[in-house]
């Protein structure tokens, strides 16, 4: 099978999990034996030249400026790069070339901010099927995450109208797989895929960036350790995490909190706010080595975050978590198998989770083997696999519809 990705970014041009996500799933299937394309931007073209099995594109971004530039820039000039980077016909020619080109069977699209959406186009008037998936709220959130005054958004505000045309595009699609059943289900609630059939509509998890490990041994008598990993920004609940431990009885535990703090948020103000309790700030620090030093993990998001890649390096770990019930986190997280919910921005329920974890203690927090099913569904052959028998279900369908339009 010929398969050609799309998304924003490539290896080594990396900013968030969609990026590593793409990377490792083409050149998994590069080792099933299928032919690997990728269709990424850059800040300037490039020539294609295969990486690891897969035929990287690299067209150039053909915008105002590159994204990541975004804040040099005044609103005026944002907004119309915005408008040109969801429909521009510069872009959707470069895709063209390529699709002409390399004559995929399938097109897989994933996150595709600052990616011309119309390049959709490029497969469907040549009849090969597209399979977009869902890692993030960009169809119908210009900021991607749903999340604005605290909270999720109910409906598309009037400044996200912008991206209503995406809705009427993404007809054109065969196929779509969510990372969670969540992030499927608000595209369907908002009219987005609701021509694709169920049996063409999947869940499939991504896969750890990290790899699995076994649990290291812990001395009994070391506090119940805590942990708090990535991007601290409203949405993430760190301010929750703060009320919750702060109540908690002073021994018996301890608080590890590894990343950077983002705006609007304060460093200072949120160390201020841990003074005299037993936590330690360790700023960035590989997840690797984060890891082995918790118990468990939190994570108190506040937004419906689609597939937390800490989840699953938490699990890749063997390490449980104690998550919001939203989002993915209500997907990936068994409630009491290999971690626990509690309800949303509600520190109190936190602070009673994590309260009853103490006075539990160590020796009864989930075993290693309740994690084997999570580790077998998300190997990234596994995966790759999954995706691929979602192809041939799109590519027979379009077979199938193509007959029928000929009689």
């Amino acid at each position: 099978m010929r398969i050609l990705h799309l998304n924003v970014l490539y290896s080594p041009l990396e900013r968030g999990g969609a990026e590593r996500f793409v990377a490792t799933l083409a050149q998994e299937q590069a080792k099933l034996g299928h032919d690997v394309g990728v269709v990424t931007l850059t800040p300037k073209p490039e020539s294609p030249r295969e990486e690891n099995g897969v035929l990287v594109h690299r067209i150039g971004h053909a915008n105002l400026f590159w994204f990541e530039d975004w804040p040099k820039h005044a609103a005026p000039v944002r907004y119309a790069n915005k408008l040109l980077a969801n429909w521009n016909p510069v872009i959707l020619s470069r895709v063209r070339k390529v699709v002409e080109s390399f004559q995929p069977d399938v097109v897989n699209s994933h996150c595709m901010i600052a990616f011309a959406f119309d390049s959709w186009k490029a497969a469907a008037e040549r009849n090969i099927p597209i399979v977009h998936a869902l890692h993030e709220f960009n169809l119908f959130c210009r900021n991607t995450n749903a999340f604005r005054n605290g909270r999720m958004c109910e409906g598309v505000c009037l400044a996200c109208r912008i991206t209503s045309p995406k809705r009427w595009l993404s007809r054109l699609t065969s196929g779509v797989v969510g990372v969670s059943r969540d992030v499927l289900q608000r595209h369907l609630d908002r009219g987005y895929f609701s021509h694709i059939p169920p049996e063409r509509r999947s869940v499939i998890w991504s896969m750890p960036p990290i790899p699995i490990r076994e649990r290291p041994p812990r001395s009994p008598d070391a506090p119940l350790t805590i942990g708090f990993i990535g991007r601290m920004v409203p949405e993430k609940g760190i301010e929750l995490l703060i009320e919750a431990v702060a109540g908690l009885p002073p021994q018996g535990w301890q608080l590890l909190i590894a990343g950077k703090v983002y705006p609007p948020l304060d460093p200072a103000a949120l160390r201020a706010r841990t003074a005299g309790l037993p936590v330690e700030w360790l700023g960035v620090v590989p997840a690797a080595d984060f890891y082995p030093q918790i118990d468990f993990l939190v994570v108190p998001a506040v937004w419906a975050d689609p597939g937390p890649l800490v989840v699953h390096e938490a699990f890749a770990n063997a390490v449980p978590v104690v998550g919001s019930r939203m989002g993915g986190i209500a997907d990936l997280v068994d409630d009491g198998a290999t971690g626990w919910h509690f309800e949303p921005g509600n520190a109190v329920a936190l602070r009673e989770i994590l309260a009853e974890r103490i006075r539990e203690g160590r020796a009864k927090l989930p075993k290693e083997a309740a994690f084997a099913q999570f580790r077998a569904e998300t190997t990234p052959k596994h995966v790759a696999e999954r995706y691929v028998d979602v192809y041939r279900t799109v590519i027979e369908g379009s077979s199938s519809q193509r007959s029928l339009d000929v009689k």
